[in-house]
Formats: C-alpha cells, sequence, structure tokens
C-alpha cells in the first residue's frame, strides 16, 4: 500500500493497494459517499535539496508507485528525473504514465528477457550517472536493489535515500510492530519504520 497522487489543487490524495487480506477486500468495497477514518500524514518521507539536478528513482514492482510522488516533486523543482522500474513482467508496470507526465525519462526493465538482473541494472546505473551525474538515486521495493544502490552509492559518491516496506500496527510508533535494524556510527541500532521513516538514508539501512 503507498500513498500515490497527491493534488494540491483538488486537495485529493489517492492510494495504491493490492487486495491481498480482510483489510484491502474491504477498502475495495467501498463505493463513492462512503467513509474512512484517515489520520496523518504520519513519519518521515524523501527529502530533496535546492540546487540538486538530476535524481534517480530505482522502484522493483509496485515500489514504483511509492517513489512517483517524489518524481512529481522533483520536476516541479526544476530536477530532471531518471526512473528505472524493475518488474518481473512488463505487464506489472506501474505509474509509467505518470511518470512520462512528470517529464521523467522511464527505463522499463524485466525479468522475462533478463534485462532485470542486478548486474545489468548496475551498469544501466552507472552508465546514467557517468553522462548525466546524479544528486541522489531514491529506492523503494526490493532488498536486493537497495543493496546495490548502498555499494554504487559508497562508490560514486552520491546520496541515497530507500523507503522501506514494513507490517506496520499503530503507525505512530507506540507498538514496536515495525523495528528493524540500522548501522549508525558502528553500531546496530533499532528504529521504528513509521515513527523514525518510513524512508532513511540507505547507507543506514540494513537489507
Amino acid at each position: 500500500m503507498s500513498v500515490y497522487r497527491i493534488d494540491h489543487i483538488l486537495g485529493r490524495v489517492e492510494f495504491l493497494y493490492k487486495v491481498v487480506g480482510t483489510g484491502t477486500r474491504r477498502l475495495a468495497g467501498l463505493a463513492t459517499g462512503d467513509a474512512l477514518n484517515l489520520f496523518g500524514p504520519l513519519g518521515h518521507g524523501f527529502r530533496l535539496a535546492s540546487g540538486w539536478r538530476h535524481v534517480i528513482l530505482l522502484g522493483r514492482g509496485a515500489g514504483m508507485a511509492t517513489l512517483a510522488p517524489l518524481a512529481e516533486t522533483a520536476s516541479a523543482s526544476g530536477m530532471a528525473v531518471t526512473a528505472v522500474l524493475s518488474v518481473a513482467r512488463p505487464e506489472l508496470a506501474v505509474a509509467i504514465d505518470r511518470l512520462r507526465a512528470a517529464g521523467a525519462e522511464v527505463i522499463l526493465v524485466n525479468d522475462v528477457d533478463g534485462s532485470a538482473a542486478p548486474d545489468r541494472v548496475e551498469r544501466l546505473l552507472c552508465r546514467g550517472v557517468a553522462e548525466r551525474g546524479s544528486n541522489l538515486i531514491a529506492t523503494c521495493g526490493s532488498n536486493r536493489l537497495l543493496q546495490l544502490v548502498q555499494r554504487l552509492g559508497r562508490e560514486l559518491g552520491i546520496a541515497g535515500q530507500v523507503a522501506l516496506e514494513q507490517p506496520m500496527a499503530c503507525g505512530i510508533g507506540m507498538c514496536f510492530c515495525c523495528v528493524r535494524p540500522f548501522a549508525l556510527e558502528g553500531q546496530t541500532e533499532y528504529r521504528r519504520v513509521c515513527h523514525d521513516g518510513p524512508v532513511f538514508d540507505v547507507q543506514q539501512a540494513l537489507a
């Protein structure tokens, strides 16, 4: 489940979710005019710095839905955006039209033709950085991609951010259901993804 679109003009927020259990089945059964209680925003999102010129978004599956609002925000701030979407099959790709409408260059890789293999994605990212530079690589949806972004960030000196997917219960940090480990100054520290994240410095997240 992810925030998928934020329309400030219409005052509308859209969510993308997959129907997998009781809660999401009930959401899918809602009709126009039905009431739904929400509270938020919660936690901490992606951060962009003024003066950045180019950001790369790397998502796996529905993880690109989480990155789509970031693409729109970056583009509206005058930044070039490259979105690399990794999927099992091409027909499973999401948010392509939205990303292109935001001015992003969209590159689709998949498991069917092998273009989503980590080594090929790595070459793709390195070529993009060499040609255009990059101020940020943001990722979501795959521990394998998280590890790739961590390594490239260290080697190329590029900042990275990751939106972590974690089961959550309360959403406000009280239940400690979503705790996971992070590396901070040589020590392992446990943080709540809902309260301290869900977006973290990619070098701190332990896959």
